[in-house]
């Protein structure tokens, strides 16, 4: 929701942002993300008078309408950049979902600005930023107030044009580009034959991916906590990403996926704990990482609300985690008994949280800070908690 800027000049409106900044650049007013200028009801008109005083030439309804049918969710381009620009944008529903799919547009490098007149969310004081697009796609009670400020600046053929190709039936993909880059898989047909299918990724995931990935590539700074890793890459698909889609340039991230062999070592565990033997440790490669992470936050000399609650979060997850392991393997340590006839009287009580965490092979360094870390009044008192929480 947007709110007020507390560092903007006391005086309202297009005005005082002018005041403010006598040099308004292009990326002030236009783009595809909130830009932190922040409007009354009253200041829409003049906030898209702005978005047009920054063309020399005002944009046509030609122009809207290639942004509309260049808008889908999936893009081809992501593939290949090579793509016709006229065959390259799919629109499908979220498969069991009601809500409307996110749209990205795949234009021409010179229509992008104008694609950002209209994918610009708008920041109205008190109100969840939204976009022209958003508000053609899903009205509320303003909406009609937006459209109407559009038409002022723009012309009702502008806004006409955008909304016939934005709620269309969209671009008809009837090739593809001879280049041999898109997967194909060969389905058998019910009437015997196959039927050639060619798979694409929803724009929504490719910028979702990169958002969530990107704490991985964040920079290790001294004293810190240890910022996560993991076997990642980057790839760059076109020289020129913003032929892609303006609104997603950068390289493609991709991550490399392993299978941890831990079956055989679990099951020989389990057939051990189920006769008497020890609790099976528990084996998860992330559990040392997120151990040190928490090591580090205690270890943190500036602390507040924020980073108190952050570590209680973070303990409160160890343990969950913890007892959610020690949980399934009695489960599973019962269904193998059941399985042989047999009772689980020959069950041994399972490990503390603090405990099953610390039982792996630490490294030398690691070890001391794992320990002082699970040993802590902080842990010890928050496992506690969690434990008389499961007894009541």
């Amino acid at each position: 929701m947007a709110t007020e800027n507390p560092d903007a000049d006391t005086t309202q409106g297009i005005e005082a942002d002018e005041k403010a900044s006598p040099e308004l650049k292009r990326a002030d007013v236009l783009s595809f993300r909130c830009v932190n200028r922040i409007l009354s009801d009253g200041e829409i008109e003049a906030e898209f008078a702005l978005m047009r005083a920054m063309f020399t030439k005002a944009p046509t309804p030609a122009d809207f309408y290639r942004v509309g049918m260049g808008s889908g969710s999936h893009l081809l381009k992501l593939t290949t950049p090579r793509a016709d620009i006229n065959q390259c944008v799919l629109r499908f529903a979220r498969p069991g979902s009601n809500a409307l799919p996110f749209l990205a547009p795949s234009l021409n490098a010179p229509d992008i600005p104008y694609a950002k007149i209209v994918y610009r969310p708008l920041e109205i004081l008190g109100r969840v930023p939204k976009s022209v697009l958003d508000h053609i796609r899903e009205p509320d009670d303003i909406s009609e107030r937006i459209l109407s400020a559009f038409i002022a600046v723009f012309g009702g053929e502008c806004l006409d044009a955008f909304r016939s190709a934005l709620l269309g039936d969209g671009q008809q993909i009837t090739k593809l580009p001879e280049t041999g880059e898109f997967p194909i898989i060969f389905l058998p047909r019910s009437g015997g034959g196959d039927l050639q299918a060619t798979p694409v990724s929803p724009v929504e995931t490719f910028m979702g991916f990169k958002n969530m990935s990107a704490a991985w590539f964040l920079k290790q700074e001294k004293d810190a906590p240890p910022v996560p890793r993991g076997r990642w890459t980057k790839q760059s698909i076109s020289a020129k990403p913003q032929n892609i889609s303006g609104m997603i340039g950068g390289p493609r991230q991709r991550f490399f996926a392993q299978m941890p062999p831990v079956m055989r070592g679990y099951e020989a565990s389990l057939w051990r704990y189920a006769r008497g033997g020890s609790f099976p440790a528990w084996r998860h490669d992330d559990v040392e990482a997120a151990v040190l992470h928490y090591a580090g936050r205690l270890d943190m000399e500036y602390t507040n609300s924020d980073i108190r609650a952050g570590t209680d979060w973070y303990a409160d997850r160890l343990i969950r985690d913890a007892l959610d392991f020690i949980a399934e393997v009695q489960k599973d340590a019962r269904e193998f008994l059941e399985k042989e006839g047999k009772d689980d009287t020959s069950l041994r009580d399972p490990p503390r949280p603090s405990a099953l965490l610390f039982r792996r092979r630490w490294k030398r360094d690691d070890r001391e800070r794992a320990m002082k870390a699970l040993s802590s009044p902080h842990f010890i008192d928050r496992e506690r908690v969690a434990l008389e929480h499961m007894e009541a």
